[in-house]
């Protein structure tokens, strides 16, 4: 490991870290990093309690299972007993009328199809749930975004065209390179995703995601790779017997970080971006952990499944996320909003010992639950990933203060996305031609963000 966990004992404790061939500290006591030893926190220490009470629920995230099938078979899929039901697109519609008479103050709403299989293979239901979000968002007056995450080899150009004209944001799931992609997937896969992306003419919204297991592939150069077909990108880890990531994978993935980290300071120096921006932009495990470092953001929790995320699956019934998670597993809707905030304050309290809690925002519920605790090897890795975070927010604002303000920007601004857009409606009332859809439409195209 190359930092040491030294308390320098003064009025306020620090820890002294060292990444990336800086040495800088860290304060407990407000979740900040600096460089000066000498420093002093005139800041309260933050009360889980009192953070609680400020929560407010400004968007929601609904998942539907609408294929339980897929064409691939993917040595690590959480979901190996699929029943290859495909749901109707009459019932995905009422299914999100359930929803969203149950949640019915958002700002903005998440409609997740992604599922437990491959969607592609329900394009039927696909087109009725778009053009119903399409009503809703003139009913409600809100935003209610339709998005899938496919395996690609389905996205044929015509697809993608199709899937674009009907407003449905989709990403791409890989497994960060070539070789590791096809080992788990089927050889051709990766190439197969890959050459259907890059026939699409418009690519701007299109991002990966990838996966982290115990194979280990050369972290910056699959980055550097992908951000030539992807603007977004998202490595996270794996879950499930086998494939999460383990003390060895841990070990050879914080070397790769390392790596990656040190091409980012050298990215700072040289005004240089766009490796931060693809990572923080989506959900990216180390790119959350940028977000809040530069955004100074303190997290409560990692996971919004029964919280502001709740799903359906084929067979109808009511989860938090997938059915691997116990969260709320077939029970009433009014039940899953009462508990909401037991689930929420569940996590908040979780590893209060770690100094950083509020930068990591604590394990995932599901690994938590099958091992009884954290994963130990993700637990190391989110550490040391927090440390890099803070070394590169503090070479910024010391080496280069116009990407610091740039980067910190972008945090806040991705933060808001889960609220009402302002700017939207303000537009919106200077264009009463227009409705909700086409009018968010048109405010698109003059106005793309990342």
């Amino acid at each position: 490991m190359a930092y040491t966990m030294r308390l320098i004992r003064r009025r306020i404790m620090l820890l002294e870290l060292e990444a990336v061939g800086e040495r800088f500290y860290f304060c407990p006591e407000n979740s900040l990093f600096t460089f000066d030893k000498e420093y002093q926190s005139t800041s309260e220490r933050p009360n889980v309690d009192d953070m609680l009470t400020k929560v407010k629920m400004t968007s929601y995230c609904f998942c539907l299972a609408i294929s339980d099938v897929c064409n691939l078979h993917c040595s690590y899929c959480f979901n190996k007993a699929k029943t290859g039901k495909l749901m109707k697109g009459d019932e995905a519609v009422a299914d999100l009328e359930r929803l969203f008479a149950a949640f019915p103050d958002g700002e903005k709403y998440f409609i997740d199809l992604s599922g437990l299989g491959e969607p592609l293979l329900n394009l039927g239901a696909i087109e009725q749930i778009a053009a119903f979000c399409r009503r809703k968002s003139e009913e409600l007056r809100v935003e209610v975004l339709p998005q899938l995450v496919c395996n690609g080899t389905l996205l044929t150009e015509k697809v993608a065209e199709r899937l674009q004209e009907l407003g449905v944001l989709f990403g791409v799931s890989l497994d960060g390179e070539r070789q590791a992609n096809d080992l788990s997937r089927g050889k051709g896969t990766f190439d197969a995703a890959i050459n259907n992306v890059r026939r699409i003419k418009d690519r701007r919204y299109i991002g990966c995601a990838a996966t982290l297991t115990r194979r280990v592939f050369p972290l910056r150069e699959s980055l550097d790779d992908l951000s030539k077909t992807f603007k977004t990108i998202s490595y996270r880890p794996a879950r499930g017997d086998g494939y999460r990531i383990d003390e060895q994978a841990c070990d050879g993935w914080i070397k790769e970080y390392e790596r990656l980290s040190a091409a980012m300071k050298e990215d700072v120096v040289s005004n240089n971006d766009d490796r931060f921006l693809t990572l923080m932009n989506g959900d990216d495990f180390f790119g959350r952990i940028l977000c809040r470092v530069f955004g100074r953001e303190l997290a409560l929790n990692r996971c919004d499944a029964g919280i502001r995320r709740f799903a359906i699956g084929v067979d109808g019934m009511v989860t938090g996320c997938i059915p691997e998670c116990s969260l709320h597993g077939g029970i009433g809707l009014e039940q899953s909003k009462q508990g909401a905030p037991r689930l929420l304050e569940q996590q908040a309290h979780r590893c209060p010992d770690c100094v950083f809690r509020f930068v990591c925002g604590g394990p995932c519920p599901i690994e938590y639950e099958a091992l009884d605790g954290p994963n130990p090897a993700e637990c190391r890795l989110a550490k040391r990933l927090i440390v890099l975070a803070g070394a590169l927010m503090l070479c910024a604002l010391r080496d280069n203060p116009d990407l610091y303000i740039r980067l910190r920007a972008f945090s806040k601004e991705k933060r808001r996305r889960r609220q009402a857009d302002k700017r939207l409606y303000d537009f919106l009332a200077r264009h009463p031609e227009l409705g909700f859809s086409d009018g968010k439409r048109a405010y698109d195209d003059l106005f793309p963000s990342r």
